[in-house]
């Protein structure tokens, strides 16, 4: 079976099953609204006037978080759905089987969350509807092309920290600490909710060890800030270098824990 027909067919088969779950999307799509419902008048409480946190974005309160959660929620798809999935086929009994295919470790991955980044996809879409047409927001500032840049290099970085954290549930069944540290001190420390500048300088120096803090950082800043590829370089720069060593060090590391399972016979128990 080819990469492409693989990764068509994983598709199909969780197309169909989120399909029969129709309440559990609807309630899911009610929640979000209300979630940015919550930021709506936090930022009405607030009024016009700019933080001075926010001064760089050039942007109030709720463009802002609006912003981060539309980024944040699509690019922690690769932080979550590799664990995640990999736990069900787990639970399923059929991730053995699954991996006795002859496709190799990265059209693995690539199948085994397509489904889950093409209806982030769609939930971006709605996101960014429901930012438009129910609370009136306007980017005109925005630089686009450094937007899409930021936006590439993020995913990127953050699907390889999803890969490495699958490994821990590939070994272990239960229990993942980068899961754990992804869902917990992620939108805390990485600028998503406020910006970094407001944290104390010790938590400062821990979200600057965080590729979340630069990712939202330079999307913000090409968004709300208008800033092109060159004033958002260093951020770049640094998603890249993140992207570099990630990137194949989860795919060696993914290999390496599907082998060591296969070995000590456990890849069949969860």
């Amino acid at each position: 079976m080819s990469a492409a027909r693989a990764v068509a067919a994983f598709v199909r088969r969780d197309f169909l099953q989120e399909r029969s779950y129709r309440l559990s999307f609807a309630l899911g799509a009610a929640a979000t609204l209300a979630n940015l419902a919550v930021f709506y008048f936090i930022g009405r409480l607030f009024g016009g006037e700019l933080a001075p946190g926010l001064k760089p974005y050039g942007t109030d309160y709720f463009p802002y978080v609006f912003v981060s959660l539309a980024f944040f929620g699509y690019i922690g798809t690769g932080a979550g759905s590799y664990s995640g999935r990999l736990r069900q086929e787990q639970t399923q009994g059929t991730l053995e089987a699954a991996l006795s295919t002859p496709l190799g470790t990265p059209s693995f991955l690539a199948a085994l969350t397509a489904w889950n980044f093409l209806f982030a996809t769609f939930e971006l879409a709605v996101y960014a509807l429901a930012g438009v047409f129910l609370f009136g927001l306007r980017f005109p500032a925005a630089d686009w092309p450094a937007a899409a840049l930021a936006f590439l290099l993020s995913a990127a970085c953050f699907a390889a920290l999803g890969i490495i954290s699958s490994c821990f549930v590939m070994l272990f069944k239960r229990g993942n600490p980068l899961a754990w540290v992804l869902n917990n001190f992620e939108g805390l420390l990485g600028g998503v909710y406020f910006p970094v500048t407001v944290l104390p300088g010790w938590l400062l120096a821990v979200s600057r060890l965080l590729p979340v803090t630069y990712a939202v950082r330079a999307f913000q800043l090409a968004v709300n800030g208008g800033a092109g590829v060159r004033a958002i370089g260093g951020d770049l720069l640094k998603l890249a270098a993140f992207d570099l060593v990630l990137l194949p060090a989860s795919v060696w590391l993914f290999g390496l824990s599907v082998r060591r399972a296969r070995r000590t016979g456990t890849l069949g128990e969860y």
